[in-house]
């Protein structure tokens, strides 16, 4: 028997081909493509949540009424529900932000992480 740690739009289908058996996710709330695979915080580990994310970014000298303009466009697109449906198939959420959430997110993210990286003393091979 072997683990495997994936995106579900990777492992979909061999899920689906039944060569793999999902065990848990990793996000906070079940994948709408899997409800009934439990987070790996309802089986036992409650503070656990780890989820990979994709985000639109752009260089700093981009005038900021133009990525205004970008992120009210973007949103509209992943407020669709054919997007909608269609990103939560291959197990991603969208969850459209203002550009002020979406930076104070990746502080975060980049806090939680660095904080683990450094205190695990991990290195890149």
């Amino acid at each position: 028997m072997a683990a495997y740690y994936s995106t579900l739009s990777t492992s979909q289908p061999h899920i689906e081909s039944g060569k793999l058996i999902p065990l848990a996710s990793t996000g906070a709330q079940r994948l709408t493509a899997l409800p009934k695979v439990p987070t790996i915080a309802e089986s036992g580990y409650p503070s656990f949540s780890a989820t990979n994310w994709y985000a639109f970014v752009a260089s700093s000298k981009v005038p900021a009424p133009l990525l205004d303009r970008w992120n009210t466009e973007l949103v509209k697109v992943l407020k669709s529900a054919d997007v909608v449906e269609a990103l939560n198939s291959h197990g991603l959420t969208p969850q459209p932000s203002t550009r002020d959430e979406f930076a104070k997110y990746m502080a975060k993210e980049t806090a939680t992480w660095g904080r683990i990286i450094r205190d695990r003393k991990i290195t890149a091979e």
